[in-house]
């Protein structure tokens, strides 16, 4: 099936759709082939912060305006979100931080997964809804997520990154941020080597910090030093009596 010809959605859906990803070519592949199925495949992706899961929600909904809602799980509501799909009917539904939401909100969310039907019941009347709609989501872990619900996910696992993939993607990202090969490269390395649980964030901040200072290594090394003072929570010791 050629991905870039076919109904509106597969204009959309192809190779591309996922350009500002730094690699898991596997990963991409596989949203691809659910962003043009005829049945919904839901996604979630776990993985510990800096791992690019918030950016591949983010493509899909550049990529289909309209068609999509994006909400982070600590943020929604369960009549704000419920009001969402009655309103808007997203073919898409994208919920980064997908374990903060509440228990009661997962349950609806389920419903919507298991059946495609979305009831509420307010003041004793009641609405219904038949929705087809993919939900793609993120998180940070599982535990907080039900048994039920998760089953409900094509779950996919973002492991740690290996130097090479971390030094890879870093450098990439700095140089869109417009700075040159050897700033990228002083940071990607310094990062890794010298901050405690370095991730790609890291390396980011510290491009923008330093990019249009005169001495940029000296920047650089400055950042990366007040990285490891004061980066990580301190145990002090209370001066007051």
């Amino acid at each position: 099936m050629n991905l870039l010809t076919g109904d509106q959605s597969s204009f959309r859906t192809g190779p591309r759709t996922f350009d500002k990803v730094v690699g898991y070519d596997g990963i991409k592949r596989t949203f691809v082939r659910s962003l043009t199925s005829k049945e919904p495949v839901h996604i979630l992706l776990v993985g510990p912060p800096g791992q690019a899961k918030t950016l591949f929600l983010k493509c899909i909904f550049e990529a289909f305006g309209g068609e999509a809602f994006f909400t982070v799980g600590g943020n929604a509501s369960k009549s704000g979100l419920i009001d969402v799909l009655f309103d808007l009917r997203p073919k898409y539904l994208l919920v980064d931080e997908i374990e903060h939401l509440r228990p009661e909100y997962q349950t609806m969310l389920l419903s919507l997964m298991e059946t495609g039907i979305l009831t509420q019941t307010m003041h004793s009347k009641v609405r219904q809804i038949q929705l087809k709609t993919w939900v793609f989501a993120t998180s940070n872990g599982t535990k907080k997520l039900s048994e039920p619900l998760l089953s409900r996910f094509r779950v996919i696992y973002l492991n740690e990154y290996e130097f090479s993939q971390f030094y890879g993607i870093a450098v990439a990202k700095l140089l869109a941020e417009g700075l040159n090969k050897k700033a990228a490269d002083e940071i990607a390395i310094s990062v890794w080597e010298q901050i405690p649980n370095p991730n790609i964030r890291n390396c980011v901040q510290i491009g923008r910090l330093v990019k249009n200072e005169p001495d940029i290594e000296m920047a650089i090394a400055d950042e990366i030093q007040n990285f490891k003072e004061y980066g990580v929570p301190q145990l002090t010791r209370s001066t007051e009596f």
